[in-house]
């Protein structure tokens, strides 16, 4: 075969098929948390979901200081999800923060977590 038809058939094939980025999931409803502690494999971006039930306020966050991110949550009653993408990561512990301001009743605060990068 050519190497002028060699190179188009290698250009024009297509990609393998990636494996999904692994996706941890967090709850944080009415400002309590329902997970703290999560693993992630090393040196793999992944998302970071998080189901924000009951929050009724449009000021808490979810902050990883370490890494400048902070991401206002969405005031709402019933599930709704916010997304966080995260780059590779090296091996170690990434702490992280779920907050809310008090507002009354039996709302919590919010909670503190570590992302366990193996």
């Amino acid at each position: 075969m050519p190497a002028s038809v060699l190179a188009v058939l290698l250009i024009g094939a297509s990609p393998a098929h990636a494996d999904p980025l692994p996706i941890v999931q967090l709850g944080f409803h009415n400002g309590y948390c329902s997970t703290t502690e999560v693993g992630v494999p090393a040196n793999t971006p992944f998302d970071i979901d998080i189901d924000t039930t009951f929050q009724f306020t449009d000021t808490s966050q979810f902050r990883i200081p370490a890494l400048g991110i902070r991401v206002i949550l969405p005031s709402a009653y019933f599930n709704p999800h916010t997304r966080v993408e995260i780059g590779p990561q090296p091996p170690g512990p990434i702490p992280f923060e779920l907050e809310t301001p008090w507002v009354s009743g039996s709302a919590g605060k919010g909670c503190f977590g570590t992302i366990q990068v193996w």
